[in-house]
């Protein structure tokens, strides 16, 4: 009867200690190139991350100067609408806005 073998059809009997140690540094190797190269993903990530904020941050203030402006806009023009001769001209406004775009839909359509 033959000895008991590997996966790699080498007989066990026939292995050495230091072909194995070999193959280990190997391995070894191999796995630490790979936690290299995941470290330098992971700082990657984090660099991405930390831009990303940034430009959040940045929006978030944009957008709150929008929300202030659009709120003084909104009060500004209540005070218009209010104004019995500014509804009328607003809605004269209107009014010719919509006659306009009739006229162009009726044309060009």
């Amino acid at each position: 009867m033959l000895g008991a073998r590997d996966r790699k059809g080498i007989s066990r009997d026939k292995m050495d200690v230091e072909s194995l140690e070999q193959e280990n540094d190997r391995e070894l190797d191999h796995l630490a190139d790979r936690v290299a190269l995941l470290k330098n993903v992971t700082h990657g990530i984090n660099k991405e991350v930390g831009d990303q904020h940034k430009l959040l941050d940045n929006m978030d203030g944009s957008f709150a100067n929008v929300g202030g402006f659009m709120g003084a806009v909104a009060d500004k023009f209540r005070v218009v609408y209010n104004d019995k001769a500014n509804k009328r001209f607003i809605y004269g406004v209107v009014a010719s806005v919509t006659a306009l775009f009739l006229v162009w839909y009726l044309i060009f359509k």
